[in-house]
């Protein structure tokens, strides 16, 4: 079941631009074992057996046809952190890609924003891929967030399901394009006003997602 998750995770992002070719991978918790996209097999010929199967404590590669992503440690380093998040979605969309260029924040524009991501956008330091150096950028960058962008690289989204883990990819990436397009003419929400629209999509709005595969 929890290959499953993975394998139609990624085979939605694959159909939705938020990755091209093999960039990117997918993730999802199940007590203390992680299944993981492997690295450098097509969306489109993945199978359930070539979804890796990966001990949370110790890292170690249990079953799979093929290894872990090379961004295995950030994955780890994520649930490790954050025990109730159950899904890591790592992307290159463009808009959020273009913004990895940049130092500083993205704006918090949008109530969905507000919401799902929990304010702005936060862009790590630079670390190298697949190292344990950019696993702890990341997860400093997600401190009360649902999502972050991975200097020079792409983005990351997380959720307590997989369902909502997507819904943050969609809705980080949506978020970088109103603020590119928007540029320094746009309106910020206020922190108040962020603060109370997130506390309403944890306490009432996510209810569902959150219980969702």
């Amino acid at each position: 079941m929890s290959a499953r998750i993975v394998l139609e995770a990624a085979k939605y992002i694959s159909k939705t631009d938020l990755v091209k070719g093999t960039w990117g991978n997918v993730s999802y918790r199940g007590e203390n074992k992680v299944w993981i996209t492997p690295s450098g097999v097509p969306y489109d010929e993945m199978t359930e057996n070539d979804i890796a199967v990966v001990d949370l404590d110790s890292g170690e590669w249990m079953a799979g046809n093929f290894k872990p992503s090379s961004e295995l440690p950030m994955h780890l380093a994520i649930y490790r952190k954050c025990p109730e998040i159950k899904a890591v979605v790592h992307f290159h969309a463009v808009y959020s890609s273009a913004f990895s260029a940049f130092t500083g924040d993205v704006p918090c524009y949008t109530e969905d924003q507000a919401q799902i991501i929990g304010g702005r956008i936060r862009i790590t330091e630079y670390a190298y891929p697949g190292t344990e150096e950019l696993a702890k950028n990341v997860v400093e960058a997600l401190k009360d967030r649902f999502g972050a962008i991975i200097a020079n690289h792409g983005a990351v989204a997380i959720g307590r399901s997989m369902k909502e883990a997507i819904a943050a990819a969609e809705v980080l990436e949506k978020s970088c394009q109103i603020a590119w397009l928007a540029g320094k003419n746009g309106r910020e929400l206020s922190e108040d006003d962020i603060v109370r629209l997130r506390k309403l999509y944890l306490d009432s709005y996510s209810k569902k997602i959150a219980k969702d595969r």
